[in-house]
């Protein structure tokens, strides 16, 4: 059959014969082409950073996810001419609802289009195509920092919607940039895809709700109501990202809430050069002022008849960052040029065997042998390594797998 006729709304065009079967396992006169539709499923979503934390070399990977998010909102803030606040609050308060953990920050905010960008999985954003739309689109590489990133880490990758889903079941991005007068957003969970399976409907789709600020009456859940003082919180700001993950998994919880002080000490010894510069937390000599004085990395706690743990990175002076840097006895600074415009720069620290112990310092994560009885070989090194691109950088602020082996080494 040719031209003019039509099956399920498709009309049969110039040059295509349309063969009517009479059972599907019918013998075919030739060869012919089927049609189909298929999706991933949302597990790829919500599963997507499982194996990635896992391997994490032995170490517990809930840090590396947190530390992910932290990279976003470095981004985010990049651009800040004042303080670049980043603020991790778990809640624990069950009269205030479920646990739940929010990264907020107050950075450039995401429009309701960026917003849209940041829910589609593995979409760069370099990317412009058809109804997508680059949030950085007008990227211009950030001024070189000596031995320390620039912010520019969560450019290249998909590491935060992995994260929140490693870390919990539901993400709610809440953002507003500078110029909106309006809150955006976003709800994306397992919950909510279930549900969109079991009744058949399009399971990646969904609302962005555009709102005044400090506007919460959508908030009905008990599970959520921590979320009303959240929200009441926006009024003063001009803009912000929030990033508030619930349902959060069962095996966290009891880390969190006892190790707070092991895995807070892990991310000040990630992102001890943002906060402290690239001289690092030198005891001995006196702080200068500079661009790395104004990120403050704030992280605070919050249980049912307890006091608040509230602990700015700032502040801690036992991470492994600034143990190595005080406790070696010399150091060798080197600087490598490499093809186009980059440089890997950094420094490594001697730290030598005195008599009867080992001046290399211990981990509190990974208690060393050599330490508790006496006992070692040789002396140690510790080290922080540079990476190709503007400006060196230490393994320590590389994305989380290489973080874990940023503890420096022995000789």
């Amino acid at each position: 059959m040719n031209i003019g006729m039509t099956a399920e709304n498709e009309t049969v065009k110039d040059g295509v014969t349309l063969y009517l079967l009479q059972s599907v396992d019918q013998l075919l006169l030739t060869a012919t082409k089927e049609r189909i539709e298929f999706l991933p499923h949302y597990d790829t979503l919500v599963k997507s950073g499982m194996y990635e934390y896992y391997a994490s070399e032995g170490q517990n990977p809930l840090p590396f996810a947190l530390a992910e998010l932290i990279d976003n909102s470095l981004s985010a803030t990049s651009r800040n001419t004042g303080i670049r606040k980043i603020q991790i609050k778990l809640h624990f308060d069950e009269t205030q609802g479920k646990p739940a953990v929010a990264v907020i920050d107050n950075g450039r905010g995401m429009t309701s289009k960026q917003l849209n960008n940041w829910a589609v999985y593995r979409l760069s954003k370099f990317t412009r195509q058809g109804d997508f739309e680059s949030d950085h689109s007008g990227y211009v590489r950030p001024v070189p920092v000596p031995r320390s990133l620039n912010s520019d880490i969560s450019y290249f990758g998909v590491g935060g919607k992995q994260a929140v889903f490693f870390v919990g079941q539901s993400a709610r991005m809440i953002s507003k940039p500078a110029d909106s007068q309006d809150v955006h957003e976003l709800l994306l969970s397992k919950e909510d895809f279930e549900k969109k399976e079991k009744n058949k409907e399009s399971i990646y789709s969904g609302f962005i709700r555009n709102r005044k600020p400090c506007d919460s009456v959508h908030i009905t859940n008990d599970d959520e109501r921590f979320l009303h003082c959240l929200i009441s919180e926006e009024k003063e700001k001009v803009s912000f990202t929030a990033v508030v993950i619930t349902g959060v998994q069962s095996e966290h919880i009891p880390y969190l809430k006892n190790y707070f002080h092991l895995w807070t000490r892990q991310l000040a010894h990630i992102y001890h050069y943002y906060i402290h510069g690239p001289k690092g937390n030198e005891k001995r000599t006196s702080k200068e002022v500079g661009p790395f004085n104004n990120i403050d990395i704030e992280i605070s706690m919050f249980e049912k008849g307890k006091a608040p743990k509230i602990v700015n990175l700032r502040e801690i002076q036992d991470d492994m960052q600034t143990l190595y840097i005080n406790t070696a006895t010399d150091s060798f600074e080197f600087k490598a040029h490499v093809e186009g415009d980059g440089v890997v720069e950094g420094i490594i620290r001697y730290h030598p065997f005195l008599y009867d112990r080992e001046t290399y310092p211990d981990d509190p994560c990974f208690p060393s042998i050599h330490h508790k009885d006496g006992s070692g070989h040789g002396a140690g090194a510790s080290r922080r390594l540079g990476c190709p691109g503007n400006g060196g950088s230490q393994a320590s602020h590389l994305p989380w797998p290489a973080r874990s082996s940023a503890q420096g080494y022995k000789v």
